[in-house]
This record gives C-alpha cells, structure tokens and sequence, in this order.
C-alpha cells in the first residue's frame, strides 16, 4: 500500500482535531476544579465566619471590649453601664 499526500493530510488534520478536542477538555476540566476549590474556600469561610459571630454575639460588653484589646478601665466603664 502506498502512502499519498491525502493520507498524511488526513492524518495531520485529525490529529490536530483531536489534539483540540483534548485541549479543549483539560481546560473545561482545569476551570470546573478551580471553581470547585473557589466554592468550597468560599464555604469554609462563611463557616468559620459563622463561628465567631457565635463566639462574639456570646460574650458581654467587657469581654468584647477586652477581646478587641482595649484598656482594663474603659472596659470597666462599659460593665458600669450595662448593671446599671
């Protein structure tokens, strides 16, 4: 059997067609794990999020005062005006 150009042609271009196509799939693959990741990072935060509004809609006026590193007295003034 004899080679001819239309069959090096052929073989050219479907190669390049299915080079393309799996191209083409690696890429739709790469985006669709990349928004995965992006939508679980996403998850985590709003949980970790929701954790520590938890932890801070728990605490009193002093300790968030305290927590956010302000000084012993004028959180003393915030404890006075919430007894009173």
């Amino acid at each position: 059997m004899r080679i001819s150009l239309q069959h090096i042609t052929g073989a050219v271009i479907g190669g390049a067609v299915s080079g393309l196509f799996f191209y083409a799939l690696g890429q739709h693959d790469g985006k669709q794990d990349a928004a995965l990741k992006v939508a679980q990072a996403v998850t985590q935060a709003n949980q970790n999020r929701a954790g520590i509004n938890e932890e801070v809609g728990n605490m009193d006026s002093y300790s968030l005062c305290r927590e956010l590193g302000r000084v012993r007295d004028e959180c003393e003034q915030l404890r006075r005006l919430a007894e009173d």
